[in-house]
């Protein structure tokens, strides 16, 4: 193409190497050339246009840089994201808390475990309760009769005895025996010495003995009654001394 088709085609806004759009005419006895149909149309815009096409426009690439992209974050720009239909579900109705797993422990446990322990506090308070009774009645007798166990009266039963000098009168329980001694008027050289009967049992020793002098007949010659465990053992005023008497079986 000769530099008046360059300048006739960019005269007329066609790109040079490119065809023309319209129709050509050749005129006789010139040089044939290309002319577009619409000759007097002129074109003010320059070429190349100031205004590039969009395919060849050119962008900042180092905002999306491969294998290390970047992104613009806006946090004024919030995007709401519409909730599925089972969400929207579960948000109408009101969710059910779960239920309350009841803890085990003591204060839960089954009625009859409250009723054995109260049983055992029972036991545990009257096992405690007779002890304290036991040692009890013990610390009275230790008081009371001493160790050993002894007992003294003063009493005129008709052995060379009178108001102002009764006959003195010591039981004891030596080692589990029952031992009565008699002092007649008070005098010691008169002394006489009753055997008693012989205790058994757990701690015979301890057991507190005593005497009584019933007069049934009213003579002032009363008997000698022997205490000891609930049991009594009776001795006769007979010819101024005490007898044992007889069992009857």
């Amino acid at each position: 193409m000769t530099s008046n088709d360059r300048q006739r085609a960019r005269h007329q806004g066609t790109p040079p190497g490119r065809p023309a759009a319209h129709p050509t005419t050749f005129r006789q006895g010139a040089e044939p050339d290309l002319i577009l149909a619409d000759e007097e149309e002129e074109y003010d815009e320059p070429w190349p246009p100031s205004r590039l096409p969009s395919s060849s426009r050119r962008y900042d690439v180092d905002a999306y840089a491969q294998g290390n992209p970047r992104y613009a974050l806006h946090p004024s720009q919030v995007q709401r994201i519409p909730l599925r239909s089972s969400a929207g579900r579960l948000t109408e109705e009101p969710a059910t808390p779960p239920r309350r797993r009841r803890s085990g422990g003591l204060f839960r446990s089954h009625p009859l475990l409250w009723v054995g322990f109260g049983m055992l506090v029972m036991l545990l308070a009257w096992t405690g309760l007779q002890a304290l009774g036991g040692w009890w009645s013990l610390h009275q007798d230790d008081v009371t009769y001493g160790l050993p166990r002894t007992a003294q009266y003063d009493v005129v039963v008709g052995h060379s005895d009178s108001a102002s000098t009764p006959t003195h009168f010591i039981v004891l329980n030596l080692n589990a025996t029952v031992v009565v001694i008699e002092l007649p008027g008070g005098d010691t050289a008169k002394a006489r010495i009753y055997r008693g009967p012989q205790l058994f049992g757990p701690s015979a020793n301890l057991f507190p003995v005593t005497l009584s002098f019933p007069d049934p007949a009213g003579g002032g010659q009363p008997n000698m009654e022997i205490h000891v465990q609930g049991q009594i053992f009776v001795y006769l005023n007979q010819h101024g001394q005490f007898v044992p008497q007889a069992s009857s079986h």
